[in-house]
């Protein structure tokens, strides 16, 4: 499809703007926005605000990831276009994305759009329906930007009303006899997408439509998920994993459960879910749940240069938390270094791996399961036996963790590879770090494939070692502390002098990653003008990456397992 990455990455830089600016404190409470009060205190999924920023505020941050309104100036009208047969649901929902694009291009969203100075808008469900929602500004414009899109792509709409709400269809499928359809309206001064279904209306657009009895601004559901785990008032995230599976197993239980559960008999396929509907599998599934009951997500921390986004999967069970805690491993901070065009990391503690997972497959095998899905699985497990891994870990004992930092790279050089290997060495400068007790035991256990290991002798904090014979390019290994480093390239060794003794070994996660985001684009981009014109990757993309390498800042995340659960972290620093 042509120009499809130019709106993928257009779309992810202005979601990423909006989202890596929306920081501070909420200083208004929940009850008082006016779309919370529409999101029902029982929803499974919700995405929004309890105080929302400005739309200029929102891409100021977009501005410093590189995204420039002009870039896109020039954008063809074929990227928004839909064949003749395309369904009106479709036709109409690119026609207001096109809008959006374009207006932000021209800095004019706002009006356009006829939203608020600081948009306030939700996505949730309504028992299994999902809505979008979003505050206006007092005036018909968003409802005559409708009617303008239906008029340029030939589109009429069904328009119906319910309790006095008026609103407009649009189908899913050219085949009438598919029973969904898009629905938007604009009521209460709020502009609303959700979709119809085979249900009827008062059991789907009515509720999606009304104001709910409670209402999630009702609750403390949101000041207290983000009071728990450091969440800033502004585009927060969660899954309610427990209340979905009570609602799989025992339709009765929620709102979510009950409308699946009619979808279902709607469509003829009542029953489909009834091996998950027995006491027994009500009982065991929600018991395996109930250790995850949620996911959610929320900024942690946000400044004029800086933010950081925290997801979380909660853990509730505390010894089962405990025991995977035995996982982590650690991440050396040698590859902490924000000049590298890239480095990873990750952090597993192999002296541990058997015991954690052998606790796991325990917990999973030692009661017996009478839910048939979940006694099969059971049944599969036994068979396995986690000791074996025994074997594997042996060699690699002591080792906490392991990473790799590219410190510069030639896209051009490392072209010319497949006929000269050599070229991989002369275009890149890579470090590579083994983090382990005594990490020259580690030199006897390669010494069993390759036997002169077995004579290096690598003095703590001295000179590296040539592994040019060995690796039949230039590369060296050096000891600094707990750390074992390898530098690759030919200018790779100069790396040393900034590499540190690693003193201290102790866990600190799973996983790591850091990214120059300019310098990664120019990569890119590099990529991108050794390219045809004429290709899928024309000059306006190649204009975009241009924009993108002159970001100046670094991207980073985290993974690791905690008291509370299991957490990803990620920031963006802008120098």
């Amino acid at each position: 499809m042509k120009k499809l990455l130019i709106v993928i990455v257009i779309a992810i830089a202005v979601a990423a703007g909006i989202y890596f600016y929306k920081g501070g404190v909420a200083t208004v409470a929940a009850k008082d926005n006016s779309v919370l009060a529409y999101v029902p205190a029982d929803t499974v999924l919700f995405t929004g605000s309890v105080t929302p920023i400005s739309f200029e505020e929102a891409m100021a941050m977009s501005h410093k990831l590189g995204l420039d309104p002009s870039t896109f100036m020039d954008m063809q009208d074929d990227a928004f276009e839909l064949g003749p047969d395309s369904p009106d649901a479709a036709r109409i929902a690119l026609g207001l994305y096109a809008k959006y694009m374009k207006s932000f291009a021209d800095k004019t969203t706002v009006k356009t759009l006829g939203i608020t100075e600081a948009p306030n808008a939700a996505f949730y469900t309504v028992g299994a329906l999902p809505v979008m929602r979003i505050e206006l500004d007092g005036s018909d414009t968003f409802a005559k930007l409708i009617e303008q899109i239906e008029t340029e792509q030939n589109i009429a709409a069904d328009i119906k009303n319910m309790d006095g709400v008026e609103f407009r269809e649009y189908a899913f499928s050219n085949d009438s006899s598919v029973p969904y359809s898009l629905v938007i309206s604009s009521h209460d001064n709020q502009a609303v997408m959700t979709v119809n279904t085979p249900l009827t209306d008062d059991k789907d657009i009515k509720v999606a439509l009304s104001k709910p009895e409670k209402s999630i601004a009702d609750t403390g559901r949101l000041t207290d998920m983000m009071a728990n785990n450091d969440y800033l008032g502004h585009s927060l995230f969660f899954i309610d994993n427990l209340a979905i599976m009570k609602g799989l197993t025992n339709p009765q239980t929620n709102s979510f459960g009950v409308m699946v559960n009619d979808l279902l008999v709607a469509n003829g396929m009542q029953g489909a879910l009834a091996d998950m509907q027995t006491p027994a599998c009500a009982s065991e599934f929600t018991a395996l749940t109930a250790n995850w009951p949620t996911m959610s997500g929320g900024y942690t921390e946000f400044s004029a240069n800086e933010a950081n986004f925290k997801f979380m999967l909660e853990g509730a069970n505390a010894d089962l938390l405990k025991s995977l805690q035995g996982l982590r491993g650690h991440l050396s901070e040698n590859l902490n270094n924000d000049d590298y065009v890239m480095s990873f990391g990750m952090g597993f503690d192999m002296d541990q791996m058997v015991p954690v997972i052998t606790d796991v497959w325990q917990r999973l095998t030692e009661t017996p399961y009478e839910c048939p899905p979940l006694a099969e699985m059971q049944a599969g497990l036994k068979q396995q036996n986690p000791m074996m891994l025994g074997m594997m870990t042996g060699m690699v004992a002591g080792i906490k963790g392991i990473g790799f930092g590219i410190v510069e790279m030639d896209m051009a050089g490392l072209e010319q590879a497949s006929s000269n290997p050599m070229a991989v060495a002369d275009s890149m400068q890579m470090i590579v770090t083994v983090s382990a007790q005594k990490p020259q035991d580690l030199l006897m256990t390669l010494s069993s494939f390759a036997p002169q290991f077995a004579q290096m002798e690598l003095k703590d904090g001295g000179d590296a070692v040539s592994l040019q014979d060995q690796m039949g390019m230039p590369a060296s290994i050096a000891l600094r502390g707990h750390d074992l480093v390898m530098l690759v390239g030919a200018d790779a060794l100069s790396q040393l002098p900034s590499i540190k003794s690693n003193d201290d070994l102790s866990s600190n996660g799973l996983f790591s990653m850091s990214m120059n985001f300019g310098k990664y684009m120019e990569l890119i981009s590099s990529v991108m003008n050794d390219m045809d014109a004429n290709s899928e990757m024309a000059q306006d993309q190649k204009a975009m990456f241009d924009k993108l390498k002159e970001v100046d800042g670094t991207i980073k995340g985290t993974l690791d397992i905690t008291d509370e659960g299991v957490v990803s972290e990620t920031s963006f620093k802008a120098k």
